[in-house]
């Protein structure tokens, strides 16, 4: 079918419940807006507003959107689907006045047929409502409205069904790749038709590598399966160095002339995972450098562009991630395409409730209903995505529910993981399904005291297994009976000892503390049953407010998130502003992808003080080195490397040579006093130099330096240009502490889409023009408006010289 995008010239209201039909009366104004669009992030949060921490004190909506869609005669007889990709709400649709659907899960995509309630030759309106009022509806920031792309799919009456158009590897032999290709046609008439479908494969260069062609028949308003077998020689697989994709494309011929046709990308890979080989790619053994991730993108809220997403890969990639697990829910597909592109794993997770709810709105009120038909949908649209090896059925699922072993009832959790399990097999049989099971609480305390390497201790447990209660083991016995893969949310003390009680067990460290990553990647590489290891999180996000923060007083910490006004969750390796935290770069050298050691501070304003910290915190090191009024005072140099040894100088006076690597955990810690100037750290191995890293004090502020991530976009609309502001001294370098408050402008074929920064705690709304300074630096998003030429973005702030970028649209 031909795909048509509807994102332009859509209106909203925000607005109670009315009749649709009084919408187009002159008495309400609406406000014009472009596609994708998160309400929520333009409203002032409160501590007051019922979302609570857990959406980062954020508002309600209830909203109405509207288009007027003009349909030419000449697609009279064609068959017309809507797609949306994500609204976040429930969802109603109305065409022409009529409701034509309703949807009740945000993060799924949906389809629906207009073609009986559409006008031709003229104007159709489309009206959606999109409430999302009730208060919690979810454990993170959700955003509310139409966040993702729309789309128009127009057919001919035989029609490749979208999201239909499967390629399956059967087999790889001798250099030769056996695909098979299944096409879901669609007859909308009243009588049989006959006609061929042809399949042509193209390379990544679009050269055409083979056809073939099969003949089909179809009864009156039949929908029908045509599969072919296709062999492909020579080939090439994709995998995460080098992500090579095809395309194919299905056509329909109808009396000699073409009906429809519909394409698709798809890679040729195989996955396998074991407990005595681990995971492997291609016949090829690796383990998953991953990380969690939910889907807001930061400033944007929840606003999915895609070179948002396509950006967010970028980052995971740079900083040495080949895994991203989809927190809790199914992601835009732009998001999957750039894995795709780009070469990233994933775990497409479905669902983080199923009848039983986690807070009073999530999804759990329509699970029983609706839950098959989101997970079909998400298999069906996403199938051909090479990047996905994994899908998870459910995250932490025994919130509020128990784990009865003995509980085989209708709303067990073992009879659900059951049924999903083998829907999922029953629609797709080429990945493996797994679930992240949550760290309930545990009578075995005694038992991991002992847990160490030796074989002595090994036998010790083998003789103490069947003695010492154990119900979370119990409870994954029973639960992962249906699973390939079965996730450990935090249960990384459990890797050696369930080694040996579950010797077919293949796991994964679905959710794993970040400041805990030494044990828990070397627990991940010495052990054949962990496949990979999924820090919370990879990039910080709305939401969970304060759930990675550190205070000096444990009062602070007695809530599982923070008070207003946190806002963010404060835990990610990289921030929302995509610049990466200490924790990645201590990642980088544990990961064995830095050479050159790191240098972090423990400023003095907190030396000394016992520090009280959320599981998902990590220490409040900073990097920088200048500290105004605090000389004198002592501060905590903290150097990763990957060495045997670290050399500190303060000015070119060493601090000595200190051992590091692995018996230190890749930290090595000096202790000195702050006095300005330089701090260099150089690190050995078998004694010579193998790299060295450095800070300097920094002076006063006086400019503003803009960095565009690129400096030529694409003029389509919605391409985004993230544009970092630095405040820097007169040498050009970076100043930390600056914190004035900026004001930015865009002229010429641009739109200031965000303006944003890290700051945790920070009530500025991102849609405003004016910001302060986080750590010296903000960020602002600029996007494409459709048109060819330049824009520029200015900056100024007072008692600094203002600076300017342009950045060309092509």
């Amino acid at each position: 079918m031909q795909k048509i995008n509807l994102d332009r010239s859509w209106e909203y209201i925000e607005l109670g419940f009315v009749n649709v039909l009084n919408l187009t009366s002159s008495e309400y104004e609406w406000k014009k807006v472009n596609l994708p669009h998160d309400a929520v992030i333009e409203k002032e949060r409160n501590k007051t507003n019922p979302s609570g921490a857990g959406e980062g004190y954020t508002a309600g909506c209830s909203l109405y959107y509207k288009k007027e869609l003009f349909l030419n005669e000449q697609w009279k007889g064609k068959n017309l689907i809507l797609e949306f990709e994500g609204i976040m709400g429930i969802a109603e649709v109305f065409v022409n006045g009529r409701l034509v659907a309703k949807h009740f899960n945000g993060y799924t995509s949906f389809l629906i047929d207009i073609t009986k309630h559409v006008k031709f030759g003229d104007k159709n309106i489309i009206i959606v409502r999109v409430e999302n009022t009730h208060k919690p509806s979810s454990r993170w920031y959700a955003g509310c409205g139409i966040y993702r792309h729309v789309w128009l799919h127009i057919g001919g009456k035989v029609y490749i069904k979208p999201w239909h158009l499967h390629v399956q590897t059967r087999a790889i032999e001798n250099e030769t790749a056996k695909l098979e290709v299944r096409a879901v046609v669609t007859n909308s008439v009243n009588e049989k038709v006959q006609g061929v479908i042809k399949f042509d494969v193209f390379s990544k260069d679009e050269k055409l590598m083979l056809s073939s062609e099969e003949k089909f028949l179809i009864d009156e308003s039949e929908e029908k399966i045509i599969a072919k077998s296709l062999v492909l020689k020579p080939f090439k697989y994709w995998d995460i160095e080098d992500p090579y994709l095809y395309k194919i494309q299905a056509t329909i011929i109808c009396n000699k002339s073409i009906e429809d046709s519909a394409y698709t990308l798809f890679g040729i890979r195989t996955i396998t995972a074991n407990s005595k080989e681990g995971f492997k790619l291609n016949g090829k053994p690796l383990k998953l450098k991953g990380g969690c991730i939910h889907h807001d993108n930061g400033p944007l809220g929840s606003a999915s562009y895609d070179r948002a997403e396509e950006r967010k890969v970028e980052l995971l990639k740079a900083s040495g991630f080949n895994a991203v697990r989809l927190a809790h829910n199914p992601f835009a597909p732009a998001f999957l395409d750039a894995c795709d592109r780009l070469g990233m794993f994933v775990i497409e997770e479905f669902f983080d409730v199923w009848h039983a709810g986690k807070v009073s709105f999530d999804y759990h009120l329509f699970f029983d209903k609706y839950w098959e038909e989101d997970l079909e949908s998400t298999i069906m649209r996403d199938y051909n995505h090479p990047s996905i090896i994994m899908w998870s059925i459910g995250n932490e699922i025994t919130w509020g529910v128990g784990v009865d072993v003995d509980d085989d009832s209708s709303y067990s959790i073992y009879t659900w993981c059951e049924r999903l399990a083998k829907k999922v097999k029953s629609l797709d049989q080429s990945r493996l399904v797994t679930a992240a099971l949550c760290a309930i609480p545990d009578d075995y305390k005694r038992l991991f005291a002992i847990i160490e390497e030796g074989n002595y201790v090994i036998r010790m447990l083998k003789q103490e297994a069947d003695i010492i209660e154990d119900k979370w083991g119990e409870f994954s016995e029973k639960f992962s009976r249906f699973l390939d893969v079965v996730g450990y949310n935090y249960k990384v003390d459990r890797y050696i000892y369930d080694r040996y009680k579950y010797p077919d067990r293949v796991i994964c460290g679905t959710e794993t503390y970040p400041y805990t990553l030494f044990k828990n990647w070397k627990q991940t590489i010495e052990n054949s049953n962990v496949i990979g290891d999924f820090v919370w999180t990879a990039i910080d996000y709305l939401g969970e407010a304060g759930l990675g923060r550190v205070s000096i007083e444990a009062d602070d910490l007695k809530s599982f998130c923070g008070s207003y006004p946190w806002f963010l969750a404060n835990c990610g390796d990289i921030d929302i502003c995509g610049e990466k935290r200490p924790q990645s770069y201590y990642r980088d050298v544990v990961w064995g992808n830095r050479k050159d050691p790191y240098i972090v501070i423990l400023p003095p304003q907190v030396y000394g003080k016992k520090l009280y910290f959320k599981p998902w915190a990590w220490e409040p090191v900073e990097r920088s080195y200048t500290f105004p009024g605090c000389e004198g005072m002592k501060v905590a140099i903290h150097v990763y490397a990957n060495a045997d040894e670290v050399e500190l100088f303060v000015n070119g006076r060493s601090l000595g040579r200190r051992e590091a690597g692995i018996n230190t955990q890749f930290k090595t810690v000096y202790d000195t006093i702050y006095e300005p100037g330089v701090v260099e750290a150089i690190a050995f191995k078998d004694g010579k130099e193998i790299g060295r890293d450095r800070l300097e004090t920094t002076g006063e502020p006086i400019a503003l330096r803009l960095v565009p991530d690129r400096e030529v976009i694409s003029s389509s609309y919605g391409d985004l240009c993230y544009i970092k502001i630095m405040a820097v001294d007169r040498k050009g370098r970076e100043v930390v502490f600056a914190d004035n408050t900026i004001v930015v402008e865009v002229e010429g074929v641009g739109e200031l889409v965000a303006l944003g920064s890290s700051n945790p705690l920070s009530t500025e709304p991102f849609v405003s023009r004016e910001r302060k300074l986080y750590k010296g630096r903000a960020l602002a998003i600029v996007k494409s408006i459709g048109k060819k030429g330049e824009f520029k973005l200015k900056a100024w702030a007072e008692g600094l010289d203002d600076a300017q970028v342009f950045v060309k649209c092509i």
